[in-house]
């Protein structure tokens, strides 16, 4: 089966985030890869919401990076599923249900903050610093 790698960008839309990303957790189409990218959204709750859907699934990823506009954003996630982006493990303690942090190591042109992952995404690797890209076939874009 082919896999789909979906990008959406997130600035401010906390009134709408939770319905874009049950959407595409419905979708019929299951074999995805969602990138979500928090452009620096200064709104309450758009991070929060992000980040409680990537523990929800294991099929998300967020970039938390400094606001550059829509298009910085489509680019983390292309660059994203290229694997041009080297990560290093930077959380001390891992539990259960948590979310993993990130560094960028080396070129960071965005400047991303911080990557969440789900820790259960990773329940079979032992060491979590050996981070994998997946290999999608196609790559969609949410507005």
């Amino acid at each position: 089966m082919k896999t789909v790698g979906v990008v959406i960008p997130i600035y401010n839309v906390e009134k709408y985030l939770k319905e874009c990303l049950d959407s595409v957790i419905n979708q019929t189409y299951k074999n995805l890869q969602i990138v979500l990218v928090n452009d620096g959204s200064t709104d309450e709750n758009s991070l929060n919401i992000a980040k409680e859907y990537t523990l929800k699934d294991k099929r998300f990823i967020l970039f938390d990076k400094e606001n550059g506009g829509q298009s910085t954003a489509r680019n983390v996630g292309i660059e994203y599923f290229s694997g041009e982006y080297k990560l290093k493990n930077k959380t001390q303690t891992i539990k259960e249900n948590s979310l993993i942090e990130f560094n960028i190591e080396g070129n960071n042109p965005y400047e991303i903050y911080t990557v969440y992952k789900s820790y259960k995404a990773f329940n079979n690797e032992k060491d979590l610093g050996n981070f994998t890209y997946p290999n999608i076939d196609y790559i969609i874009f949410l507005v």
